[in-house]
């Protein structure tokens, strides 16, 4: 039998529940079982990849089964324990394992096949030997068992944790490279960094901006326009730029998000279009939010005259004085109920619609447009209404009404 001198770390304690020859002996083969169990993992386990059967990741292996068998000696040698840092180091196993990109039921194969030859070696073979008495193979028993499910707690941990932050980094550098998509940019350079974060790049896309108000809304649009295929990022907290295949049913996904608003811009025939769409969709947003606000989607193709007239206030100022002067310099409350009525009536067949819409009686809409009248705007003429109409827009687009 294989003797190792003793030293300060093998020293006997009263607590050991494994023989001193025996952890000797394990201790000096803890080489050849280590490549024992690596030899069983590469055999019994389906490690797929090419790279996860190299001599330099087979080594990795090796590596960790020797110092986690050896700590499980020590630890019934001189039955302390598990010391401060030993799940740490021994757990960090399952963090290189996800940063190698190995699957966490792959991990946990491995572990249970290296648990059965650690099995076998510390408690089946000496009790076949006859080198430990039936009492010490229930107490030794007990204490692997309780090592093991300590090891792959430590190790799954370890592998979730890593996973985890490697998710978030990668989805920062995702939103990123589309930040930069967004601002233009939409050369070779940039498809390579996309292809090297995993982030596939087929255009055409259609380009939407959404706003969401709270986390609800925003778990709920991540979810229904992810799981959709959609390319999500955003640069504003609570607005989004979302990138989806024409092909797919816009309006639908729109409907299964309430509590947002959207602005669904053209499609994007190239990378190069993108950043044109994204602006033209959150064009659509902003002003359809001003134009529309009880509207939860606002479409470019509708909007496209105003949006173009929101880049110059200055002119939109101009033509809703000129326009509305009369009615803006009123005293409240009177001021709001004209610029009620004329929003009511200009934007209604008629006025018993107007009346309904304001909750007022008709004969109060007529008062209130004799008023008007007064005031030089009769909406009977059909110009002056529809220049009033686009009036009250443009204050809206102002936000300043």
């Amino acid at each position: 039998m294989a003797t190792l001198p003793k030293s300060a770390d093998l020293s006997l304690s009263p607590a050991a529940t494994l023989p001193p020859e025996v952890a000797l002996r394990l201790l000096s083969e803890s080489d050849q079982i280590a490549r024992r169990m690596t030899r069983y993992i590469a055999a019994g386990v389906a490690l797929g990849d090419p790279q996860f059967r190299s001599h330099h990741y087979l080594r990795t292996v090796t590596a960790a089964c020797r110092d986690a068998f050896r700590t499980l000696i020590r630890l019934l040698n001189d039955g302390r324990g598990l010391r401060p840092g030993d799940l740490d180091r021994l757990g960090s196993m399952g963090a290189q394992q996800a940063e190698l990109g190995v699957p966490l039921e792959v991990v946990f194969g491995a572990y249970r096949v290296a648990a059965r030859v650690v099995f076998q070696e510390v408690v089946g073979q000496p009790a076949l030997l006859d080198q430990v008495p039936p009492a010490t193979v229930v107490a030794v028993t007990a204490r692997v068992l309780e090592y093991l499910d300590e090891i792959s707690a430590a190790v799954g941990s370890a592998y979730l944790a890593t996973r985890e932050r490697l998710m978030r980094q990668r989805d920062r550098e995702r939103d990123r490279t589309l930040q930069r998509l967004l601002a233009g940019d939409a050369g070779d350079e940039l498809r390579r960094i996309a292809a090297a974060v995993g982030l596939e790049l087929t255009p055409p896309y259609r380009v939407v901006a959404a706003a969401t108000h709270d986390s609800e809304s925003e778990h709920r649009l991540d979810t229904v326009w992810r799981d959709a295929g959609a390319l999500a990022t955003s640069d504003t907290p609570g607005v989004w730029t979302l990138l989806v295949a024409p092909s797919v049913d816009v309006a639908a996904l729109c409907e299964r998000v309430p509590g947002a608003i959207f602005g669904v811009g053209p499609v994007a025939a190239s990378l190069r279009d993108v950043a044109a769409a994204a602006r033209d969709a959150r064009s659509a947003l902003d002003v359809g939010v001003r134009l529309d606000p009880e509207r939860s989607v606002h479409n470019h193709d509708d909007l496209g005259p105003f949006a173009t007239l929101s880049t110059d206030p200055q002119m939109l100022r101009r033509y809703v004085e000129r326009t509305l002067g009369a009615v803006l310099v009123q005293r409240q409350p009177r001021r709001d109920e004209l610029i009620a009525t004329l929003d009511a009536v200009t934007s209604r067949r008629n006025v018993a619609e107007a009346a309904v819409a304001l909750g007022v009686h008709r004969h109060t809409i007529v008062y209130r447009l004799s008023r008007l009248k007064e005031l030089g705007i009769d909406l009977d003429d059909r110009d002056r209404s529809h220049a009033v109409w686009l009036a009250l827009r443009c204050a809206n687009l102002l936000d300043e009404r």
